[in-house]
């Protein structure tokens, strides 16, 4: 699958060059739970919610094939007093 060009430019921005080739690779092939390809909203969840840690990546890219739900609350929510706050919207492209 080739990654939305956002995507593709935040990974090569947060991640180190001896990373960025595993870390597209890892985006590439993710999938959901139905196997099909993430659309760009969930790409940009993980891609933002690894904070350029390939093993949080890795991780965010198995949870789509278990729930993408969870990667979006990764990306887009923070908890404040206890609750899930959307602080941001990864619907729209990442601004690199």
């Amino acid at each position: 699958m080739t990654l939305p060009e956002d995507v593709q430019t935040f990974l090569e921005q947060t991640f180190p060059p001896g990373e960025l080739g595993e870390a597209l690779l890892v985006l590439g092939q993710a999938r959901i739970e139905d196997g099909t390809v993430p659309n760009p909203h969930l790409l940009r969840c993980a891609a933002f919610a690894s904070g350029g840690s390939l093993k949080r990546l890795r991780h965010l890219a198995l949870l789509l094939a278990v729930d993408w739900r969870d990667v979006i609350m990764a990306g887009e929510y923070e908890l404040r007093n206890k609750a899930a706050v959307r602080v941001r919207d990864l619907s729209q492209s990442l601004q690199v």
